[in-house]
């Protein structure tokens, strides 16, 4: 199979309210020699307020982030879908990609009105070399040189690790990153090839479940909160509410203890500390090692694999048992609080399959007829979506009233007015921008900005009061 590195440089860390302003991508073949590459960049949408910590990583000016003559956030995406669905079927590869690139990318693609799972479609997989690096630290740690701070814990930057291992590029551009991601996973390869072959069989969600589902004792690898972690586990179920997720058991707990308790009981144990019950996304690239493989500071190792195979054989014959778990687990989830705006509501339900054909039509009709086509959809999200698309791209469309009050919207939703604000404020940005350049000797490219926004402020203080708002028309 083909691989997609890329890489996204933004606006910020929120990844539901900031936009990307580059994108960047290498086609490789499987042995990774290069095939193709892709490389774009956008304006700054005007609802959006970049983060002055992300100005000073990503080195982008105003007069580049506000530069009208770049490509719309919109024009950027279409051509980064069309680009990504030529190169597919692909695993599609990054650092932290999993965790933050690819929430921007399936926001990049709902918020301008495409299906948003591209790179989950059938045929395609996923893969993060920051999740390989920290296998690699734990289970070859001699192939790859992991840099430690100065408190003596091992980083896992990106620039810090590459340059340990001898890569010299300029940090935080999309491109240079992806070379240098690129640089580090062809490290692993050559040195550390099971963990590339581990990585590799799980990067497809079908083969996480075929193997979580036939083996009956296995490891799981993690790492969070600066160290690694590791479970001998063995599988529950599915979880009924989404099929890229499962449940597993943690087999250092025995599961003997557990049967013979009523509900509540049971309940009470499955949320303390250790817990039993663990949840695992199978189309997250997770590591996954069979017994022999699994490192000694695994929760259930000193158990020995003769008992630790007796636990999951109880658990194996006891079906009431494992839905009994199964279900406490879930009850005792919190219920995850819904956003009003369209942008948190991403994951909330899929599209229907006829709004998607209308939004096909969609993209390739001219602009007249696409309001229209809005009207047409089922989906209240994708039409708000839509009307934000049509105002930004093709403002004479819209009357002078409907004008007057999208701007009045997007001045008050900038202004923090929202009592929901889930985004990063114009005021917010300033006091951090002023910080930034009060104490950081290395933001002189962000010079420009103060004036830029003290005169966006005074211009959004002013539209806010313009006109009464329909509420959620941003």
């Amino acid at each position: 199979m083909a691989l997609v590195f890329y890489d996204t440089e933004t606006t910020g860390l929120n990844t539901t309210y900031d936009q990307i302003l580059q994108f960047a991508a290498v086609l490789t073949d499987c042995e990774l020699n290069p095939l193709d590459e892709f490389e774009i960049e956008c304006r700054l949408q005007s609802h959006i307020i970049p983060s002055p910590k992300a100005l000073l990583l990503n080195g982008v000016t105003a007069s580049r982030l506000y530069d009208t003559s770049l490509r719309s956030h919109y024009e950027m995406i279409c051509s980064v879908r069309d680009k990504l669905i030529e190169w597919s079927p692909a695993n599609f590869v990054g650092f932290n990609s999993i965790n933050f690139d690819e929430h921007l990318l399936r926001q990049a693609f709902y918020q301008s009105l495409h299906p948003p799972f591209l790179t989950s479609r059938p045929g395609n997989a996923r893969s993060d070399v920051r999740r390989m690096l920290h296998a690699t630290s734990v289970l070859a740690p001699d192939s790859v040189v992991i840099p430690v701070r100065e408190d003596g814990r091992p980083t896992f930057r990106l620039e810090l690790v590459a340059e340990a291992n001898g890569f010299r590029g300029r940090a935080h551009q999309a491109m240079a990153d992806v070379e240098a991601t690129l640089f580090l996973a062809r490290l692993v390869m050559e040195n550390a090839s099971d963990v590339w072959s581990i990585a590799m069989r799980f990067s497809q969600k079908a083969a996480v479940v075929e193997y979580v589902k036939n083996e009956p004792l296995f490891c799981i690898f993690e790492y969070f909160n600066g160290a690694p972690h590791a479970w001998f586990t063995s599988y529950l179920g599915p979880n009924p509410d989404n099929t890229a997720e499962c449940f597993l058991y943690d087999l250092s707990i025995d599961p003997a203890e557990l049967s013979g308790l009523n509900g509540i009981d049971l309940a009470s144990r499955v949320a303390t500390a250790p817990r039993p019950v663990r949840l695992l996304k199978m189309n997250a690239a997770p590591i996954l090692l069979p017994t022999y493989e699994a490192p000694n500071f695994a929760a259930g190792a000193e158990l020995g694999e003769v008992e630790l195979s007796r636990r999951a054989g109880i658990l194996s014959r006891d079906a009431e048992l494992r839905a009994q778990l199964i279900e406490v687990y879930q009850a005792g989830r919190e219920e995850k609080v819904k956003s009003k705006h369209p942008e948190g509501q991403i994951y909330d339900s899929f599209t229907p399959d006829d709004d998607l054909a209308i939004l096909e039509e969609f993209h390739v009709s001219p602009w007249a007829r696409r309001p229209a086509l809005l009207a047409r959809l089922q989906d209240r999200r994708l039409r708000k979506l839509g009307r934000r698309l049509i105002y930004a791209e093709c403002p004479e469309l819209l009357t002078e009233p409907v004008r007057t009050k999208y701007d009045s919207a997007i001045a008050r939703r900038i202004l923090g007015m929202d009592p929901d604000t889930e985004w990063l404020t114009l005021p917010a940005a300033i006091d951090e921008l002023n910080a930034l350049l009060h104490h950081e000797g290395r933001a002189t490219h962000l010079a420009d900005y103060p004036l830029i926004w003290q005169e966006l402020l005074a211009r959004a203080q002013t539209e806010a009061d313009l006109s009464s708002v329909t509420q959620g028309t941003t």
